[in-house]
C-alpha cells in the first residue's frame, strides 16, 4: 500500500489510486482489490506470516502463471523500471511502523496544495499521528526529505 501510494505521489507512476488518510496512512482499497485479483489470477501468491512481536502479514511471491505473463507485465512495468527501483532502494528496508510515518509525511508535503515550513509539517503529522512523538517526526522529516528534493510532489 505504502510503496504504491509513495511511487504514484512521488515519482508520478500513473497508477490510478485515490489515497486518503487512514490509520495507518494514505490508502485506497483498491489497491488490496487489485492485490486480491492478482492473487486470484495465480499472477500472485500470498501466504499469512506471525510475526515474533505477536503480529501478522502477508508475504508475497510470483504466483504459476505469472511466468506466462511474464513478458507482458514487462513491458507493461519497464517505463517505470526505474521509479520501482526507487522506492525498493529507498523504503524497502523499512518496517511498518516506519512506513506509516514516512507516507504520512509525504501525504502532509504533497496532498494538501500549500508549501508548509517544517515546524507546521511537524505539528501537522503529530496531529494526524500522535503516538509519534515530535522529535521522531522531526528526524523522519530530515531524513526523507532528502530523497523527496530531486522530485515532484504535487
Amino acid at each position: 500500500m505504502k510503496f504504491a501510494y509513495l511511487v504514484q505521489t512521488v515519482r508520478g507512476v500513473p497508477l490510478g489510486y485515490r489515497f486518503q488518510l487512514y490509520n495507518y496512512g494514505p490508502y485506497d482499497e483498491s489497491v488490496l482489490a487489485d492485490i486480491r485479483q492478482a492473487v486470484s489470477s495465480d499472477l500472485l501468491s500470498s501466504k499469512l506470516v506471525t510475526f515474533s512481536g505477536g503480529g501478522y502479514g502477508y508475504q508475497f511471491s510470483a504466483g504459476a502463471a505469472l511466468e506466462s505473463s511474464r513478458e507482458d507485465l514487462y513491458q507493461q512495468a519497464s517505463d517505470f523500471e526505474d521509479d520501482i527501483d526507487w522506492v525498493i532502494n529507498e523504503f524497502g528496508d523499512e518496517s511498518a511502523g516506519r512506513m506509516e510515518l514516512i507516507s504520512t509525511i509525504v501525504f502532509v508535503l504533497c496532498d494538501n496544495g500549500n508549501r508548509l515550513e517544517k515546524p507546521q509539517i511537524i505539528q501537522l503529522v503529530h496531529e494526524i499521528k500522535p503516538h509519534f512523538s515530535r522529535e521522531v517526526i522531526n528526524a523522519a522529516v530530515d531524513e526523507i526529505s532528502e530523497v523527496l528534493d530531486c522530485v515532484n510532489c504535487r
